[in-house]
């Protein structure tokens, strides 16, 4: 059985927010992320986004829309383990307070995503398809 993850898009005007990794944090230290996280039991993925969010930024955000979603291996036999729900979100709060599980907050546009994300990175990859597809219009 998968494994379900949640992250969500928090857009202002045309950039999004993205967090740094603590260098302490086990999973992917430094690296640049979008809020979010697993599930607890019996939570909903809207309830997950919800919690992780006001956890690890201190916003409350509304769910927009779900934007599909994507399967992906964290095994090194390559099957897709995780599914990730991709949300769009919505919040009126502009002060982003951070958790100790991240030390830094930026809020990206189209063109800066080079210099945040590889080629091949997943989140960079959701982003690239979110600022296709119009939702940041």
């Amino acid at each position: 059985m998968k494994k379900v993850g949640v992250v969500g898009i928090i857009p202002r005007g045309k950039s999004v927010l993205v967090l740094r990794r603590s260098p302490a944090d086990s999973f992917l230290p430094g690296q640049y992320d979008l809020p979010g996280g697993g599930l607890e039991p019996g939570e909903t993925p809207e309830e997950g986004i919800r919690r992780e969010v006001l956890e690890e930024t201190g916003l409350r955000a509304v769910v927009v829309r779900s934007l599909g979603t994507r399967g992906y291996a964290l095994s090194d036999s390559g099957e897709e383990d995780k599914a990730l729900v991709v949300f769009l979100l919505r919040t009126t709060a502009r002060k982003v307070r951070l958790s100790k599980e991240h030390d830094e907050y930026r809020w990206v546009s189209e063109s800066s995503l080079t210099e945040v994300f590889g080629e091949g990175d997943l989140i960079g990859m959701i982003l690239r398809d979110y600022f296709t597809s119009g939702y940041h219009q």
